[in-house]
């Protein structure tokens, strides 16, 4: 509903665009008003059709996860995957939370995002994998006595199947209340 609401809220910009550049700026009826124009039902329908190839990366509803560790103030030390022990959403079973691994159920093109929440003053690297290879990565360097959140995103292409999964190589992060988390969603095929 609220994706819906967002498309309307997108065609009545562009509508206000649209009809500002051809109308120009000091036009003062509206579009009931206007002899022989269509109604705003109409154009709305027509500027959501218009958008529809550009949309059609949307998320999928069938295909979306979100998972993180519960720690309450735990360190993580390096291990291949990160296992999340809490599983907010897991729309298409795609996330085994088992062996900590999203497993595609189908081809298309996903996104990830992950996030990293280093121990004070550690080096550490916090990678996103591909069927056993690099993708993506979080390196910290942090001075004494301090930690930053970092999250970083990711756009794949996936193959029915194929594994994707973070894991920690060095150094140790800090588990608090949802600080760590792997999320994933099917944009589309």
């Amino acid at each position: 509903m609220a994706s819906t609401k967002l498309r309307y809220l997108v065609c009545l910009i562009l509508l206000h665009t649209w009809t500002s550049e051809s109308l120009g700026e000091d036009f003062q009826m509206s579009d009931f008003e206007k002899p022989g124009e269509q109604n705003i039902l109409e154009i709305l329908l027509q500027a959501e059709n218009k958008l529809r190839p550009e949309t059609s990366l949307r998320p999928r509803a069938n295909i979306v996860f979100d998972v993180e560790l519960k720690g309450n103030g735990h360190t993580v030390k390096p291990t291949n995957p990160i296992i999340y022990d809490r599983v907010n959403v897991n729309m298409g079973k795609g996330y085994n939370r088992k062996i900590g691994k999203f497993i595609a159920p189908r081809c298309g093109l996903y996104f990830f995002s992950y996030s990293s929440l280093p121990g004070r003053g550690t080096t550490t690297d916090v990678q996103l994998m591909k069927n056993n290879n690099v993708v993506s990565l979080i390196h910290s360097v942090l001075p004494k006595n301090s930690a930053q959140l970092s999250m970083r995103n990711k756009i794949l292409q996936l193959h029915k199947g194929d594994e994707v999964w973070v894991q920690l190589i060095t150094g140790t992060l800090w588990s608090k209340i949802g600080s760590l988390s792997f999320q994933g969603f099917l944009l589309g095929q």
